[in-house]
């Protein structure tokens, strides 16, 4: 993996030539929020792209999809997943003893924190209020 490998830095760029052309502002949602509340994230992400919202489409059935045959191996927890959850994962090399990854880290984290601080607020949505 290299410096270019992590889209923070490009995802920035390209949300800058949106803008820049006269597009809008695209939508960032926290992971963090998607996992610990599903719900509410998605009701005030249908809100702010103009869709519909669909509890249901919080769950599915369990199972491998077609699509994701050539890559299968990247869907394997959503593929034993009904809904979103979190899930830790203990890694041997990461920031705290990796040089390079932190490194890597260290140069993408201003993107990380732009896009951080653009995400879609969720809490209008938990206390009852439209998003």
């Amino acid at each position: 993996m290299n410096i270019t490998a992590i889209g923070l830095e490009r995802l920035c760029e390209v949300q800058d030539a949106v803008r820049d052309a006269g597009g809008n502002a695209s939508v960032v949602i926290d992971s963090d929020d998607l996992v610990t509340r599903p719900e509410a994230t998605m009701a005030t992400y249908c809100a702010a792209v103009g869709l519909p919202f669909n509890p249901r489409a919080l769950t599915w059935e369990p199972g491998e999809r077609s699509e994701w045959r050539r890559s299968a191996r990247w869907h394997t927890d959503v593929s034993a997943s009904s809904g979103f959850e979190r899930r830790e994962r203990v890694y041997p090399h990461t920031v705290e003893n990796s040089r390079d990854l932190a490194r890597i880290a260290a140069h993408h984290r201003p993107f990380y924190d732009r896009l951080y601080a653009q995400r879609l607020d969720v809490t209008p949505w938990e206390q009852g209020e439209s998003p």
